[in-house]
């Protein structure tokens, strides 16, 4: 985009693109899958903000709107450029891209590529989403973040300067023991192998991220209320750079 469409212009063309889904069959109100309430929370919202966007009482977010078009097959172009019509595959800036769609392949960018300074500095979300590149690998899915290591502390597993993909995880979710995550504290990102460490009560209050070159990185613990991020490393490209 060269400039940003004003909130308002987004929000008219959501209502049509709104309307669109509903005669196409993907907002359905008796559907529970395909309900109104189901489609406001692809946006990550409640189905009452959607009336208030409908009615002109709210106005739908940038955000919101990147999401409407990666989720709903909606065209980019047409929301933020307002350039052809909402589901035309004309637009569309190469003949691959024609025939992803075609056939009802996904080709929306869904890997978010960062830096390790802007990661840290930012929480794993719409900042860092609208402010960096995005890129897509085939067969890879889900909403997934990409940065390159500094570092030789993964040796072997992981060299300095490969790319890792990471899946964003919740504290609260299964950790796997042993496994590789990218935890992020409000200073720093690491990329380490990740036990959990309890208290004597049972509890678990801390994480002991352990490095794969053992020869020259020490095990070291931090307290779960540093953690801001977790995300599971689930693929890593080398050569690149």
């Amino acid at each position: 985009m060269q400039a940003k469409v004003s909130r308002q212009e987004l929000n008219r063309r959501f209502k049509l693109v709104y309307t669109g889904l509903v005669d196409k069959g993907e907002i359905v109100k008796s559907d529970r899958q395909k309900s109104k309430s189901a489609f406001a929370a692809s946006l990550g919202t409640k189905s009452h903000i959607v009336n208030l966007y409908l009615n002109d009482k709210r106005l739908i977010t940038y955000a919101q709107a990147k999401l409407l078009c990666s989720k709903y097959g909606v065209s980019e172009v047409y929301m933020f450029q307002g350039i052809g019509e909402p589901f035309d595959i004309t637009i569309l800036p190469d003949p691959e891209k024609r025939l992803c769609v075609a056939l009802g392949i996904d080709f929306s960018p869904n890997i978010l590529f960062t830096n390790v300074e802007a990661f840290a500095s930012n929480t794993v979300g719409v900042d860092l989403w609208e402010q960096n590149e995005r890129f897509r690998i085939p067969g890879i899915n889900g909403d997934l973040v990409a940065f390159y290591i500094n570092g030789d502390s993964m040796k072997p597993t992981i060299e300095a300067s490969d790319m890792v993909i990471c899946s964003p995880v919740s504290l609260a979710d299964e950790i796997d023991e042993d496994e590789i995550y990218a935890v992020v504290s409000n200073t720093c990102v690491w990329v380490k192998r990740v036990q959990k460490c309890y208290d004597r009560h049972g509890r678990w209050t801390h994480l002991r991220l352990i490095s794969d070159n053992s020869d020259e990185f020490d095990p070291f613990i931090i307290e779960n209320s540093e953690v801001r991020s977790l995300l599971r490393v689930t693929r890593r490209i080398t050569g690149l750079k």
